[in-house]
């Protein structure tokens, strides 16, 4: 018996191994009993549209990909073996273009689904929107990836920029409260997206014109240090440069209320400082005049509290510092006709002598400091004997002396001396008897000198020479 000749391997059709090669998915390979080839690029085909298409998202591994694509179309045209039956023919054409058409029809689909995305992430870029886009970038999944590189890598960078922004709108927020590190560090945020990410000028206009919507805050002062950091950063050539505009709009307002709130705290060197840049910066403003008045006023109050603070410090001979160093307060009464009252330091002995009406309780109501030195020994008036121990004892000769002392009077209101003399007041002398201590239990007598009884009227009538006019 004659043995049968050996069966000829199937043939596959040329074109339905191409059409099939044609579905990334290798059919074509299979059709044509190349099992090994078919596997494979099938391993290549999913490396390539699943890990490297994805992560790249370029359009130099989208031409890859379809190089690739072509080379499978190719190299399974050529390694088909035909021709075939008509019969197979039709039927290997069907399945390798069926799957063909499959793979390409869903590859189109995602293509319009990515492309829809594009154009409304393109819209929000337009319009500024960083959430739309961000809201319409959340439907990226890998399927859109791997047919839309290109989009997905615009899409990663548009969210990178998102993100950037968002919290350099954060920054700027907490920057409003005064904070000039979140100032300048929202502001770099900024302009790293700007000069790293083109295409996302709208979103970052957004993000500084939502600060900007928030000047001028409440406290008028966080309103000053605000302008003032805007005026002074360094020009960048960009959007965030139209942050000036926002000085001359709220500023003068700010410096204004500034210098009242400070006014109203009796910081009177601060609020002087606003309304004097006030007046510098904005000479034309409204509220020049209200600012004017207000360094009138802080001036006062800045006399005022120099005045009292030098009048409760202690100089030298336990006077007050004012003594030494005056200061004028330009409120007080100016120094003229009649009781010119007087705050009397340093000699509380004299001065209590003096007519209570002459003295005033306070700066506001005084017009002259009288400064009183130490009471020291005057002129000689008259020298009288006198005998120790009940009259038996020797006789002593005590020569009694005026009261001197050194009297300086301020004018409160100008801070210059309108008196500066020194006074000897008289009084009784050679009493009857004197008293004095003896030393160590021996009687060595009275001193030789002492003091006269001070005539509380003569020294009212030497003061009265300067205080009553």
């Amino acid at each position: 018996m004659v043995p049968a000749p050996p069966r000829e391997p199937k043939k596959s059709d040329r074109l339905a191994v191409a059409a099939g090669s044609a579905s990334f998915l290798s059919v074509g390979y299979f059709m044509a009993r190349r099992g090994g080839w078919g596997f494979l690029t099938l391993i290549v085909s999913f490396v390539l549209l699943f890990f490297v298409v994805p992560s790249v998202h370029t359009v130099l591994i989208e031409i890859v990909a379809v190089l690739w694509w072509l080379a499978m179309i190719v190299h399974g045209f050529f390694l088909a073996k035909g021709p075939v039956e008509p019969a197979a023919k039709l039927r290997q054409r069907g399945v390798g273009i069926a799957a063909a058409v499959a793979a390409l029809l869903v590859l189109g689909l995602l293509r319009v689904q990515a492309g829809g995305i594009g154009q409304t992430v393109a819209d929000a870029k337009a319009s500024g929107d960083c959430q739309h886009a961000m809201d319409s970038l959340d439907k990226v999944w890998l399927g859109l990836r791997i047919a839309d590189a290109p989009l997905a890598a615009e899409g990663d960078d548009t969210v990178s920029a998102c993100r950037e922004l968002t919290a350099a709108g954060t920054k700027l927020t907490d920057g409003l409260s005064g904070d000039v590190t979140d100032l300048n560090t929202g502001f770099n945020q900024i302009g790293t997206v700007l000069a790293t990410r083109p295409g996302h000028e709208k979103m970052a206009d957004a993000v500084v014109d939502g600060f900007l919507a928030g000047l001028p805050v409440q406290d008028p002062c966080t309103t000053v240090t605000i302008t003032d950091w805007i005026t002074k950063r360094p020009k960048t050539g960009n959007t965030l440069d139209r942050s000036v505009e926002a000085v001359a709009k709220h500023e003068p307002a700010a410096l204004l209320g500034c210098g009242d709130k400070h006014m109203a705290a009796e910081q009177w060197t601060s609020a002087k400082a606003s309304y004097q840049s006030l007046i510098q910066a904005y000479p034309a403003d409204a509220g020049k005049a209200k600012a004017v008045a207000g360094i009138a006023k802080a001036d006062l109050a800045i006399e005022l509290a120099t005045v009292r603070e030098k009048l409760e410090g202690t100089g030298t001979n336990s006077q007050p510092a004012y003594c030494g160093s005056p200061a004028k307060y330009s409120a007080a009464k100016a120094y003229g006709k009649g009781v010119n009252k007087a705050l009397f330091f340093g000699n509380d002995t004299e001065s209590g002598r003096l007519p209570k009406t002459w003295s005033a309780s306070d700066v506001t109501n005084a017009t002259l400091v009288v400064c009183i030195g130490d009471d020291t020994r005057g002129a000689s008036v008259q020298s009288c004997s006198y005998r120790s121990n009940f009259g038996t004892g020797p006789s002593y000769k005590v020569t009694f002396h005026k009261v001197k002392v050194a009297v300086k009077a301020y004018e409160i209101r100008t801070g210059r001396v309108v008196f500066n003399k020194t006074m000897q007041f008289g009084g009784s002398s050679c009493p009857s008897t004197v008293s004095y201590t003896s030393t160590l239990g021996s009687d060595l007598g009275p001193p030789s000198h002492m003091d006269v009884k001070v005539n509380a009227k003569d020294v009212k009538t030497q003061f009265q020479k300067f205080v009553v006019k």
